[in-house]
């Protein structure tokens, strides 16, 4: 993806000391202390020039102080409106800030420069399929990775393709473009690794923190690539375990390795809620698993899911629960840790395709208020994130409100349901407020209190959701559901099928193509009847389709 632009050398003598020192510092993930150096050189005397202001900009930006990294990248264009590395920058900090159209009008400056070097173009190249992959244009994204690759093949081209062959549904492409990027990297840092297994490179070194990162940020990648070919590819679930070294973090603290559980018997262990909270749902079902290696378990979650794990999920004896804050460090204490995400790879457990579906792992409680008519939770979307690459992540599995209520309408017609709206924000949009006030759609949740939400489900006949964390919530529970994936889906879900291994109260609709939500409700709508009259059976088996 796109890339900070970096500063290999700065052509003043006056100051060449303290900017090597700053080049170090950065090198090794330690940008507080870069620009610590930095700001003494300035109080110092020294010359402020449009090269300084920029590596200034740098550093704020790195430490998200995007503000003052603005106003420095400005004031180095007012001396040198020709630096392309700065409007590259720029336009990431804005699309960072989720200004897209902002960070497009930077990006177009930097293009528009006569006589870009290699360098500066594959920066720019890298920031526009960044900034176009976030409005969800994967065509348009591949066209400027093409262009990259036609001024010269580089290891960020070629992961950047892999990524937008991911989008594109081109799945073996994206594996190969991948094992290319690796292969190159490796080649131009460490040369003496390239006849090492991959598998055996998760978590490896190549002695620079920005380097080191990128390979496992790469190696996970290839993993969701192979695990998008094949769902039950095993290599692919293990290269999923190079995101547990994949931030500046883990290289500049030796006690993440250090303690890094491996699966192996230990005395302590420590699970921590470290992804969404639909992955920390979804992985509770493995804990039993790692209580039987180890003495002691403490599973580490964020408060508003300690009172769910609490009250409805039972723990073996040697497995203690305990709040997860902003300060914790896993990694700090006397044991092994292991982020929540990761268990099941760790465990090598991770269901096969084919697999008989997983029994619901968190109790139901009957609700006396329940109401005595059929009522179907519906999700639309996925929310809102603060972040680009999440965000856009989201809105890919977002369904349209009005399509969905197209059916909706249906269902409360010809099922005699109600309909309740399991979203927490987005009642404010015109469409969904229409029929709020018309008393077509009831708001069902208040807050984000997991344990609240799991009470409402429970008073639910069925739930028509998007894949997002209410939906592994309802399967938790044992709540039927439809499941509306996009295409391509998740790799979690594989890519064919109507069932999951995941949850035995889940139903799939996919999409046949990109956007093509029609065709994923179509699907909607026949579970939907099956299951409500499965209901009406009594019968305790999900319905097939």
């Amino acid at each position: 993806m796109g890339a900070i632009g970096s500063t290999t050398a700065i052509e003043n003598g006056a100051h060449q000391d303290s900017t090597d020192a700053v080049a170090l510092l950065e090198g090794q993930g330690r940008w507080s202390d870069a620009l610590g150096v930095l700001r003494h050189s300035l109080r110092s005397g020294s010359a402020v020039d449009a090269e300084i202001l920029h590596l200034l900009g740098r550093l704020l930006q790195r430490l998200e102080a995007r503000d003052k990294a603005r106003r420095a990248y400005q004031q180095a264009l007012r001396l040198d409106p020709s630096r392309a590395a700065t409007y590259n920058n720029l336009a990431l900090l804005e699309l960072a800030g989720l200004n897209a159209q902002l960070a497009e009008r930077w990006l177009l400056k930097g293009l528009n420069l006569p006589d870009l070097s290699l360098d500066q173009a594959d920066l720019l190249h890298a920031t526009a399929c960044e900034l176009y992959l976030y409005w969800l244009r994967p065509e348009r994204a591949l066209h400027f990775v093409e262009l990259q690759l036609q001024r010269r093949v580089s290891n960020m081209a070629l992961s950047n393709r892999a990524i937008c062959y991911h989008k594109l549904g081109l799945f073996m492409q994206a594996v190969a473009s991948q094992e290319q990027a690796i292969a190159l990297l490796l080649q131009h840092v460490e040369p003496s690794l390239l006849s090492v297994p991959l598998l055996q490179l998760v978590a490896r070194s190549l002695g620079d923190v920005e380097q080191s990162c990128r390979l496992q940020v790469q190696l996970m990648n290839l993993g969701i690539y192979r695990l998008l070919v094949n769902a039950d590819d095993q290599d692919g679930l293990q290269l999923l375990l190079a995101g547990t070294a994949n931030a500046s973090a883990y290289w500049m603290d030796s006690r993440r390795s250090a303690t890094r559980w491996l699966g192996q018997s230990v005395d302590r262990l420590i699970l921590w809620d470290d992804q969404g909270y639909g992955d920390s749902i979804q992985n509770l079902a493995w804990i039993a698993g790692a209580a039987r290696r180890a003495q002691l378990v403490e599973v580490w979650m964020r408060p508003s899911l300690l009172p769910l794990v609490q009250e409805r999920c039972s723990l073996p004896g040697n497995v203690r629960l305990l709040p997860l804050t902003q300060a914790a460090e896993p990694w700090a204490q006397d044991g092994h840790q292991l982020g929540l995400f990761f268990l099941p790879m760790v465990l090598d457990a991770w269901p096969r395709q084919k697999s008989p579906p997983q029994a619901p792992w968190l109790r139901r409680q009957r609700n006396p208020d329940a109401s005595s008519s059929r009522r179907v939770g519906l999700v639309w979307s996925a929310g809102r994130h603060a972040a680009p690459q999440p965000e856009r992540g989201a809105r890919v599995r977002d369904v349209p409100f009005a399509q969905l209520w197209d059916y909706a309408k249906q269902w409360r017609q010809k099922h005699k349901v109600e309909c309740v709206s399991l979203q927490l924000d987005g009642h404010d949009d015109p469409e969904v407020a229409a029929q709020i006030q018309a008393g077509l759609l009831r708001i069902g949740l208040s807050s984000v209190d997991w344990l609240a939400t799991a009470g409402v489900l429970e008073t639910l006949d069925l739930v028509v959701s998007v894949d997002t964390s209410v939906a592994h919530l309802a399967g938790a529970l044992g709540v039927p559901c439809v499941l509306l994936l996009s295409a391509p889906a998740d790799w979690r879900w594989g890519q064919q099928g109507s069932t999951t291994p995941l949850y035995s109260s889940f139903g799939l609709a996919r999409c046949q193509a990109r956007d093509e939500w029609n065709t994923a409700l179509k699907q909607a709508d026949e579970w939907v009847a099956k299951i409500l009259q499965s209901q009406c059976c009594d019968s305790a088996v999900m319905p097939q389709i």
